[in-house]
């Protein structure tokens, strides 16, 4: 299937900006699809709202006669259109020409008739924050949640099934089916929509080279990309810790302030994710040290060269976790906080979804679990939310707990909350 059929969840989101004069970002790790949804609100612009593709111009940064116009100001100021009709400029990576964000305010300010639409590899845009403050719309771009992996499988019956939520012991086994391979090699669209294990392997290993060769570069020039694998490594095999800057210090042989410095690396180029404490109590409760979570788990996997995936272990405890707070980390657009609690006394819950003014508890188990757990207990008895959920491998139950209803369901469910 070709990614260009798959519908991303963010699209209507995008398309929502497509006649402000607001510029759109879309940001996020390479190979995530932005240059396909760049494709498809082109398509959609001349096939729905009747564009002429005089008017579309399409500029791809990797591209270095495009990048040596588009590094000077004066040469792209040359090349503008100067009519009023409209225009849609689509700059691609666009954080590759040096002085872009001075030339993106002018064309912003200056050319009422020009809309731009520009993707780029990390959550820092050079002198872009500070010249676009306000001119921009910042749409970040993950890799595949779960709900797109199965929009991207060819099974129709399938799809039915998990848009409608269905909870019968069938649905769940396909599903839970799903979710291992899911979990296994990830939600980068290439490798999603590889055929064989022998391919999805083969482009997750070249994935990492690729960012460790080209991203880590670009990026940090000082960083060395042995250490920063090492580190990365490290990280991946203790998702769902919490972090320790002394721990990682002494595994990895880095100093301190190194170490600082290459998590703010990893998760300003999409690869980390630091889950903070939920608290309301500095006395009893835990306040600073974050969680630890890989943004995709094929990467992780790949790192730790993991090949198979086994339900109900330790690991796939680790992973079950790690695949729900990148879930609600790919939606966190409907969210507003989500955070893990854990009190001085070692009781913890694994997800506070905090919205519209309601508290959410949710606990994490890889295996299937029968009961409400104690932590999730402790959480209810002192914060009194009126629903919980225990996510788990099989088990579909409600049940009440003082006043909270706790919903027991599938991990997959996840995004569903």
């Amino acid at each position: 299937m070709n990614q260009n059929i798959i519908q991303r969840t963010i699209f209507n989101k995008i398309w929502q900006e497509i006649d402000s004069h607001r510029i759109i970002l879309l940001n996020g790790a390479r190979q995530t699809g932005k240059t396909v949804l760049l494709k498809a609100i082109i398509e959609k612009l001349k096939s729905e709202n009747k564009i002429n593709e005089q008017q579309i111009h399409y500029i791809d940064l990797e591209n270095s006669n495009q990048l040596l116009i588009w590094d000077s100001q004066p040469d792209v100021l040359k090349i503008l259109p100067k009519e009023d009709e409209k225009h849609y400029f689509f700059i691609d990576e666009f954080q590759n020409a040096k002085t872009i964000g001075s030339t993106l305010k002018v064309i912003h300010d200056h050319y009422p008739n020009i809309k731009l639409i520009i993707t780029g590899s990390a959550s820092w845009y050079l002198n872009i924050d500070e010249s676009l403050a306000g001119r921009k719309v910042v749409i970040p771009v993950w890799p595949f949640s779960f709900t797109e992996f199965i929009n991207a499988q060819e099974e129709k019956e399938l799809q039915q099934l998990y848009a409608n939520k269905s909870l019968t012991e069938n649905a769940v086994k396909l599903f839970n089916q799903k979710l291992i391979n899911f979990l296994l090699f990830g939600g980068y669209p290439e490798i999603v929509l590889a055929k064989t294990a022998e391919q999805k392997f083969e482009l997750l290993s070249g994935l990492i080279n690729s960012y460790l060769l080209k991203d880590i570069r670009i990026w940090n020039y000082s960083a060395n990309t042995l250490e920063i694998k090492k580190l990365l490594s490290l990280l991946a095999s203790q998702i769902g810790s919490q972090l320790s800057l002394s721990n990682l210090s002494s595994n990895s042989g880095l100093g301190m302030s190194v170490i600082s410095n290459r998590l703010e690396l990893l998760k300003n180029t999409f690869i980390l994710h630091l889950l903070l404490p939920f608290f309301t109590n500095k006395q009893k409760e835990i306040v600073k040290s974050p969680k630890t979570f890989i943004i995709d788990t094929g990467i992780r996997n790949s790192l730790l060269e993991i090949t198979t995936i086994i339900p109900k272990t330790t690991d796939f405890g680790a992973l079950s976790e790690n695949f729900v707070i990148t879930e609600f980390l790919k939606n966190k657009s409907i969210l507003k906080k989500y955070n893990f609690w854990r009190a001085k006394d070692g009781k913890e819950v694994d997800v506070i979804l905090q919205s519209e003014n309601k508290i959410i508890p949710i606990e994490v188990k890889g295996g299937n679990q029968k009961t409400v757990p104690s932590g999730l207990k402790s959480f209810i008895r002192q914060y009194k939310p009126k629903k919980a959920f225990v996510l788990n491998w099989s088990i579909v139950k409600d049940e009440k707990y003082q006043n909270c209803m706790v919903y027991f369901r599938p991990l997959w469910f996840a995004c569903k909350i």
